[in-house]
């Protein structure tokens, strides 16, 4: 699972060995942090600058659920691109992966 929120981006996938535990990846640290710090969760981010992910932490699955569950009971925004708008390289590449799925977007009709 993809998932951008106002704390960042984040792929989440099951963990490679423990069913139990969602394992979520992050671009950038401040992401995780803000996350954990936004749901009370104590930060355990691993660093792993040789994978695809340089910022890594594992969830329990519940807590994972619930965290998802309250980023969208907490949405507070009209327009999530002006909600996340803040001119840092996280912004920008925001509206490229918004700009990369407008032009793959099915054709109007």
């Amino acid at each position: 699972m993809w998932i951008f929120t106002k704390s960042g981006f984040f792929s989440a996938v099951e963990h490679f060995d423990d069913s139990n535990l969602i394992h979520v990846r992050a671009r950038f640290r401040g992401d995780l942090e803000r996350l954990c710090a936004a749901h009370n969760v104590a930060p355990n981010v691993v660093e792993t600058p040789s994978n695809d992910y340089p910022f890594r932490m594992d969830f329990e699955r519940s807590v994972w659920r619930e965290i998802v569950a309250d980023e969208a009971a907490g949405i507070d925004y009209s327009n999530f691109k002006s909600a996340v708008h803040d001119g840092t390289t996280r912004d920008r590449a925001y509206m490229d992966v918004w700009a990369a799925l407008r032009r793959a977007e099915e054709p109007r009709r």
